[in-house]
């Protein structure tokens, strides 16, 4: 092989091998719990087209409430507008991002706790995106 197609073909298998490692759970779920499934972004270049919201609260029915300021539900604000799972039952209260970075989030109700995860999700890259439009179908 000539010089300039050794680093080449270097390149072309580092690739095929990040290609075939799977991608994992950025953590692993409590048994008991549940997870509200939320829609996947797919038009994005990343790992995961989803966040995941780990949380404290038991009942799922308690992310039925109204989002304030909005006709739209907790559940439907978090998975469908801002692309996060939510997975109750669970140790703590985290959002998870789409690149797996961590951040703590707070709230003694689902109300509450949609709140700041929204407020932490429009501070990110594509979450800023998605809270322009949710701004934009909410008013």
């Amino acid at each position: 092989m000539s010089g300039p197609a050794i680093p080449m073909l270097v390149v072309l298998i580092s690739l095929l091998i990040g290609l075939s490692v799977p991608i994992q759970q950025p953590w692993v779920p409590n048994e008991d719990g549940i997870t509200l499934v939320a829609e996947e972004r797919t038009e994005i270049p990343m790992p995961r087209g989803v966040r995941d919201l780990v949380t404290t609260i038991e009942d799922p029915s308690s992310f039925d409430v109204i989002y304030p300021g909005t006709n739209i539900s907790c559940k439907e604000v978090l998975t469908v507008h801002f692309h996060t799972n939510i997975h109750l039952n669970q140790d703590r209260n985290e959002l998870i991002a789409m690149d797996g970075s961590k951040w703590r989030v707070s709230g003694d109700n689902a109300v509450e706790l949609t709140i700041s995860t929204v407020e932490e999700i429009a501070a990110m890259r594509y979450g800023s995106e998605e809270n322009t439009q949710f701004i934009e179908l909410s008013n």
